[in-house]
């Protein structure tokens, strides 16, 4: 019976462990397909889809392909890194209803895939050194992601997804540099980078009329041919919205017209010179639902193509998914004077300097259409790009203020990265000397100020100083890192407004000029700060002190602005005012638009902080830190363009995450705690144990006196 009832027992366990074993099986299979069955507890949602790349799935139209060309034999580093691949590509199929297609092959398994990969997408082998406990070598492997949309795509290769970070042991950390961001633009590039004028006044969704107010009978000569090409340019964009494009003409006859035109778009009459009685009108006004910008129809050369080509830029910058094209205005770095001297002297040709920011046109252009502009020419900047990124400008003259100013009036948004000094770096070391932009009068007029002096921050990046050791073999050079409040570090309550900084952990200014804003410039446009330094920050304008690492924090430190927004309507700094000449053309006449439609003005009191030379100089310790400083001029192109979806995830996983230090007192508190609190705990268990021993009633009670008792017998 003893037996028998054991095996039943047993008999038991296991049909109810096999039931156990059943339902989990059932379970799992069932959230299988419920992709939000999880929680993820760590900051900002770091391993979970963003609400950008959600949406931007859920508005695909067509179907869009995704090719992993991967190797099976592969480095050890890299291959626990696919699974999270195609993880992460199953998400983005799943999220897409069926409109994204992953495919992923391995090329080196089969010559026809390999042969493809490289006649098509250019996918190239990356070989990699080897070394187990089997074998060791050369292996040539296939790491690269292809997003196909169409006859269009986006390649990314070995170094474009992975991160790579040395460890103090000598091994290397490898990891997905942030493959969600990659991903996302690589299919908005794709899917919206390319549009025709049909599909642009698809995704517009409102009405579009342009209002031309023209005196066609009494135009100078110089502007004979406009109205007919504004005409014929308003006809073929008719045509190719479907009747969705509307135009307008009024040519204002009398005082009640003219009074008109005035109240619906502030339009004046022109006059013809200085000298002369005539006037006329010449204005383009583009409406899209309630936003109305002006064309310039008056400045330039001006055909039925240019006049398309600026109705579609203007639309383009207000559809929303579109590729934008940023334009970057820099400088030739320039030669000391007393080195050029100095060279030539030894009879020595000085080579020109290597350009200053290519790097940070490399990255943008992983993004946007980058074009280079030049603010002398006489046509200013381009019709098509939608933000201007002004870096670094020298000694501009009247015309290119003039151009920039012109741009900005036609609804242009610009960003301009200047302070008052720049930086050389030679056979003596660091010289700081005052930089004239040329900007000053302008940026005034705008309502900011670029200050003459550099701010400084005990928070601060430390900057590499080589140290020199004697031995008894000879001398060696190493390097120390030391704190220079030169490198403001702007952290925490620095990053003012997160919508541009996005989830960066910091961004640092190098040499950099505090910002004032003019008086009165709150009432025309509103102020939006970025960046400030710490509350441990002060100012100087002695340049020899930027030489020497030793400094001593003053008295009456305090938060100074050094990147500032301006969101409003601005007139023109040119309003009431001849017109610079434009350059080789002494007969050409320009009239200035005189008011902006609404618009942005960013200023950052630096352009060393993205500057190549700077970087190299700095060395590769700071790596990361140039990096973020590159997303942050990405977060603020984006912020300009009224286009936030990629700010949230460019920087999910790009910043290390620091533990804030601890002051001196809380730092002995944790530390006092950590010993008393256990000892407490301990004693407090002992003094419970011991109160409750002294309750309990004893098994065998003490003999009473003078008794003597007899257990009974059984």
């Amino acid at each position: 019976m003893p037996d028998e009832t054991r095996r039943k027992r047993r008999l038991g366990v296991l049909v109810t462990l096999g039931l156990l074993g059943a339902n989990l099986i059932a379970f799992n299979t069932l959230l299988a397909a419920w992709s939000s069955a999880r929680i993820d507890l760590t900051q900002d949602r770091m391993f979970s889809i963003s609400p950008a790349t959600r949406k931007l799935l859920g508005s695909l139209e067509d179907d869009l392909t995704i090719i992993g060309y991967f190797s099976k034999r592969t480095h050890p580093k890299l291959a626990p890194l696919v699974p999270q691949i195609e993880d992460l590509l199953e998400e983005y199929r799943a999220l897409s209803k069926g409109k994204i297609h992953v495919e992923i092959v391995d090329p080196g398994e089969n010559d026809r895939v390999a042969q493809e990969a490289s006649d098509r997408f250019g996918v190239a082998s990356t070989p990699f050194r080897l070394a187990s406990k089997y074998e060791s070598g050369i292996v040539n492997a296939y790491f690269a992601l292809v997003v196909k949309y169409g006859d269009q795509y986006q390649r990314y290769g070995f170094d474009d997804l992975i991160e790579v970070e040395p460890l103090p042991d000598g091994d290397v950390d490898v990891r997905l540099r942030n493959l969600e961001y990659d991903l996302t633009r690589a299919i908005k590039k794709v899917v919206f980078g390319f549009r025709s004028s049909t599909q642009l006044f698809d995704r517009i969704g409102k009405p579009v009329r342009l209002t031309a107010v023209m005196t066609a009978d009494r135009l100078p000569a110089a502007f004979k041919d406009v109205p007919d090409a504004v005409r014929k340019a308003a006809d073929e964009l008719r045509k190719a919205s479907n009747n969705r494009f509307q135009y307008e003409e009024i040519a204002p006859a009398d005082a009640a017209a003219e009074a008109e035109v005035s109240r619906r778009f502030g339009a004046r009459p022109m006059s013809v010179g200085l000298f002369s009685n005539e006037s006329f009108y010449l204005y383009g006004f583009l409406s899209v639902g309630d936003h109305t910008e002006q064309l310039p129809l008056a400045a330039g050369h001006v055909s039925q193509a240019s006049i398309r080509e600026a109705i579609e830029s203007s639309l383009k910058r207000q559809a929303p998914g579109f590729l934008k094209t940023v334009g970057v205005v820099t400088s030739q770095p320039s030669i000391p004077p007393e080195v050029m001297m100095q060279l030539r002297m030894q009879g020595q040709m000085p080579q020109q300097p290597p350009p200053e920011f290519d790097q940070v046109k490399s990255v943008l252009r992983q993004e946007y259409n980058v074009r280079d502009v030049s603010l002398d020419g006489a046509e200013g900047v381009p019709s098509d790009v939608d933000v201007l990124l002004v870096l670094k400008p020298k000694n501009l003259k009247d015309r290119e203020v003039y151009n920039l100013d012109q741009y900005q009036m036609r609804g242009g948004r610009v960003i301009v990265c200047a302070g008052g000094y720049e930086t050389q770096f030679g056979q003596n070391g660091l010289d700081v000397r005052p930089l004239d932009s040329g900007l000053d009068g302008w940026l005034r007029h705008c309502g900011v100020q670029v200050s003459r002096t550099l701010v400084l921050d005990d928070r601060n990046q430390p900057l590499p100083i080589p140290e020199l050791h004697r031995t008894p073999i000879g001398t060696f050079q190493t390097w120390v890192m030391r704190p220079y409040p030169y490198l403001v570090e702007i952290r925490g309550a620095g990053l003012q407004n997160r919508t541009v900084s996005g989830t960066l952990d910091a961004v640092r200014i190098y040499w950099g000029s505090p910002l004032e804003i003019e008086p009165g410039a709150s009432k025309k446009v509103k102020v939006i700060p970025i960046l400030s330094s710490s509350e441990k920050s002060w100012t100087d304008d002695d340049v020899e002190h930027a030489a020497s690492v030793s400094y001593t924090v003053p008295q009456g430190t305090k938060p100074h602005l050094v990147a500032v927004a301006l969101q409003g309507r601005f007139d023109s700094y040119f309003a009431g005012k001849p017109v610079p000449p434009a350059p080789g053309d002494s007969s050409r006449r320009d009239v200035p638009i005189a008011r902006s439609p609404e618009t942005r003005l960013a200023v950052v009191g630096d352009a060393e902080f993205v500057s190549d030379l700077v970087a190299r100089v700095l060395g590769r310790q700071l790596g990361e830190a140039y990096v973020q400083n590159l997303g942050f001029v990405q977060n603020l192109i984006d912020w300009m363009n009224l286009d936030n979806d990629l700010i949230a995830i460019r920087s999910r996983v790009s910043a290390a995450r620091r533990i804030a230090r601890l002051a001196k007192p809380a730092e002995i508190t944790i530390e006092a705690a950590n010993y008393l609190i256990p000892l407490v705990v301990l004693l407090g268990f002992g003094l419970v144990r011991f109160v409750g021993r002294r309750k309990v009633a004893p098994l065998v009670r003490p003999r009473e006196t003078g008794a003597i008792r007899v257990p009974a017998e059984v």
